[in-house]
């Protein structure tokens, strides 16, 4: 009698152990689908993203004035911020090849001249806010986003307001190190040594902040490209030599 309840209880406790374990087996499975879902719906929006991109040409885009062009850039943006995914990109795109493509056409659009007053996308924070704008931009392929942000960095010189601090490429040096110094790389010494001087230049370059901002892009340049850390360097120390403390 008590072997036949020992080996009841046996049977008893075999079968809720294997009860227990299909059961844990189904909550497993269930909670690995919704992950599966959302690697794929994230694999469609990577793919989708990619062939936006592939199908769009960058060719800049003419303009008959300063004007219109910052009156299309001003509306690709705000169809950018308002619109759904996919749309977003195509207007950033087209914000993209609607931006300047040199620092003399960022004078036009955002600067101001002495002769001709302020340029269409001067005031505060309106032209800062589309400078922003494209400084962050994600959707255009890398070379050919960073070949114009580095075109429109050379022979560019502080003139306050937003014509200043090589519209954050120092940023962009820092958080993609590798795409950044890729493009740039492609240019020549001199115009290198033009987009570094642009990034410190102001009215008193010797100062604390573009020292700390040297000290830490110089490590980050070095260890991808020797050649844009020996331009760096040579251009940061010449731009320090020209201020005697009243300008330069």
């Amino acid at each position: 009698m008590n072997r036949l309840l020992i080996i009841s209880t046996l049977i008893v406790l075999t079968s809720c152990g294997q009860s227990t374990k299909s059961d844990n087996s189904k909550k497993t499975t269930n909670q690995t689908e919704p992950t599966i879902e959302t690697q794929t719906s994230k694999t469609d929006q990577k793919t989708k993203k990619k062939e936006i991109t592939e199908n769009v040409d960058f060719t800049d885009l003419d303009f008959n004035s300063a004007e219109q062009q910052a009156d299309s850039i001003l509306a690709f943006m705000e169809k950018a911020t308002d619109s759904s995914s996919a749309n977003r990109i195509r207007w950033e795109q087209k914000f993209f090849c609607a931006f300047p493509n040199s620092f003399k056409g960022m004078q036009a659009v955002f600067g101001y001249d002495n002769y001709n007053g302020a340029a269409p996308l001067y005031d505060y924070p309106k032209g800062a806010n589309v400078i922003q704008f494209f400084s962050q931009l994600e959707s255009i392929p890398d070379s050919t986003y960073y070949d114009k942000y580095v075109r429109i960095n050379i022979g560019g010189i502080w003139e306050a307001d937003n014509i200043r601090e090589a519209f954050d490429f120092a940023d962009r040096l820092m958080k993609d190190t590798k795409n950044a110094c890729k493009a740039l790389s492609t240019f020549s010494d001199k115009e290198i040594k033009s987009v570094f001087r642009f990034i410190f230049d102001g009215p008193h370059p010797k100062n604390e902040y573009n020292e700390k901002l040297f000290s830490n892009l110089k490590p980050e340049i070095e260890s991808y490209n020797e050649r844009l850390s020996r331009l760096l360097t040579e251009s940061y120390e010449k731009l320090m030599a020209e201020d005697d403390g009243h300008g330069h």
